[in-house]
C-alpha cells in the first residue's frame, strides 16, 4: 500500500482530543475492563469478526480505532502468511500496548493518526475492520461525514467493512436491564479499575444510545456502503455488521 504525503498530526492536536484524554488514562486497564464487562464475550466476538473478515481472503486489511491491538492479533493468527494488517489508531499509549503484544507477530504495523485525515492513498486496502470504536466515530461527533468519507476513500471498489459495535437491544425488557448494567456495572467497575469516572461515563452513555442496525444502515448508505448482513451477540447488546463498499 502506498501513503499520501499528509501533514502529521501535532502532539498539541493529539492531547487535546476530548476521546484521547479519556483514552490516555484508562489504557492500562483498559482490555481488563472489557473482559470483566463482558463476561469474557468480546474475544469471541473479535475472532468472529476476524473469521468474517478472512472470508474473502483479502491481502490489506486495516483495522480502525485499534486500540490495543485484539483484533488485529486475531486477523494475523487467522491469516494466511500473505495478508498484511495495517491497524489506526488516534492514542499512542493503546498502540504501545498493541505493539508490545504484538511483538511476534510480522504482518502487522500500526500508525497513529486521527481517521479524519488518514495518510493511504485511495483505494489502498480491500477490507476494514472496526471494533468497538464506530461508535466514536458517529455519535455525536461532528466528523462523522468526514470520517465516512475517508473510509470509503482508501477502500477499493467491493471491498469489505466489518464493524463490531454495540447496540440497544430491541427487547424492551431486555433494552431496560441493558441501560441498567451500564449505569450500574459498566460505570463503577470502568471507574474502579481504571481511576477515570468520565471516560466510562461516556462509554456507558455512548453504548446506551448508540444506533440499531437499521440505523447504521442509513448512516453508512449515505456514505457510498450497503450492509449485506448483521449478526447479533448478547441478546443484541453487540452486533456485527458486514457491508460493502458500491
Amino acid at each position: 500500500m502506498a501513503y499520501n504525503k499528509v501533514k502529521p498530526m501535532n502532539q498539541h492536536q493529539n492531547n487535546s482530543h476530548p476521546l484521547n484524554q479519556y483514552y490516555s488514562k484508562i489504557y492500562r486497564n483498559y482490555d481488563l475492563v472489557n473482559r470483566l464487562f463482558t463476561l469474557g464475550n468480546d474475544e469471541k466476538w473479535r475472532r468472529q469478526t476476524a473469521i468474517e473478515c478472512l472470508k474473502n481472503d483479502p491481502t490489506d486489511i486495516i483495522d480502525l480505532c485499534c486500540g490495543t491491538g485484539d483484533l488485529c492479533i486475531n486477523l494475523s493468527r487467522k491469516a494466511k502468511s500473505n495478508v498484511r494488517i495495517t491497524g489506526f489508531d488516534l492514542n499512542q499509549q493503546m498502540l504501545d500496548m498493541a505493539r508490545t503484544k504484538t511483538k511476534t507477530l510480522q504482518n502487522i504495523k500500526f500508525l497513529q493518526g486521527d481517521v479524519a485525515e488518514m495518510p493511504f492513498n485511495d483505494e489502498s486496502f480491500d477490507a476494514m475492520t472496526i471494533g468497538f470504536g464506530f461508535r466514536n466515530l458517529t455519535f455525536e461527533n461532528q466528523k462523522v461525514g468526514i470520517h465516512l468519507k475517508e473510509m470509503n476513500r482508501i477502500l477499493r471498489k467491493g471491498a469489505m467493512l466489518h464493524i463490531l459495535e454495540s447496540s440497544v437491544p430491541s427487547n424492551k425488557l431486555i433494552r431496560l436491564f441493558y441501560k441498567f448494567y451500564l449505569r450500574v456495572i459498566l460505570i463503577p467497575l470502568g471507574s474502579l479499575i481504571s481511576g477515570n469516572w468520565k471516560a466510562y461515563s461516556y462509554l456507558a452513555r455512548s453504548s446506551a444510545n448508540f444506533f440499531n442496525a437499521e440505523e447504521v444502515n442509513v448512516i453508512l448508505m449515505k456514505y457510498g456502503f450497503n450492509i449485506l448482513k448483521v449478526k447479533t451477540f448478547f441478546f443484541g447488546a453487540s452486533n456485527l455488521i458486514t457491508a460493502i463498499k458500491n
